[in-house]
């Protein structure tokens, strides 16, 4: 499990970085010029090798999660990185979602992280999945409930809205289903990996 942990973890950055450059950008500007490897100084002017909030709140969570699920430690991890750049690329903070940002403000003024995730319509993003995956091996033997439960309430930390909830349930579920092997989607590998 180890092993796949850190693969995943390094899976994670690196995606970011190739990704921090062209954040933003169309379909058809990717598709007439691809991302084929490390770019730098595009939407965040930022060098190349560079990985946003997103790498930087699953290191939070991962780092959080030796020591167990408690949401309290969790909070105090994303306010570290908030507050004094941990686990930035560069010691730099460059990039924060709107519901991120003000859950983090919200925790910082003495609101629980049970109660500090917007839940309302418009505050139902990406923010809280993009920073989940480390939280599959915590409960990846856990019954389905449990799952659910522990997932919610990760996610509630910044997006409590129940779409955020679900994309994270779901992604994670498909993450524990090819843990565990393609053989468990029941489809053959070249479905999974053309």
């Amino acid at each position: 499990m180890h092993s796949t942990l850190k693969s995943m973890l390094l899976g994670t950055a690196v995606g970011d970085a190739l990704g921090v450059p062209v954040e933003f950008h169309s379909r058809t500007s990717l598709r007439e010029k691809p991302v084929t490897g490390m770019r730098g100084y595009g939407s965040h002017n930022q060098p190349p090798g560079t990985f946003s909030d997103d790498t930087s709140l699953t290191l939070c969570l991962a780092e959080s999660l030796t020591r167990g699920f408690d949401l309290q430690d969790q909070a105090r991890q994303f306010l570290k990185w908030l507050q004094e750049d941990y686990w930035t690329a560069r010691g730099d903070l460059f990039d924060i979602g709107f519901s991120t940002d003000s859950a983090l403000t919200a925790i910082s003024r003495g609101v629980p992280p049970e109660e500090s995730g917007a839940n309302e319509e418009n505050s139902n993003g990406n923010g809280s999945l993009m920073r989940i995956s480390p939280l599959l091996f915590h409960l990846h033997s856990k019954p389905a409930k449990e799952r659910f439960h522990l997932t919610r309430i990760a996610s509630g930390v910044t997006h409590a809205h129940i779409r955020s909830v679900a994309g994270c349930y779901y992604y994670l579920e498909f993450l524990r289903e090819l843990y565990d092997g393609p053989h468990s989607l029941n489809l053959p590998c070249s479905a999974c990996f053309p």
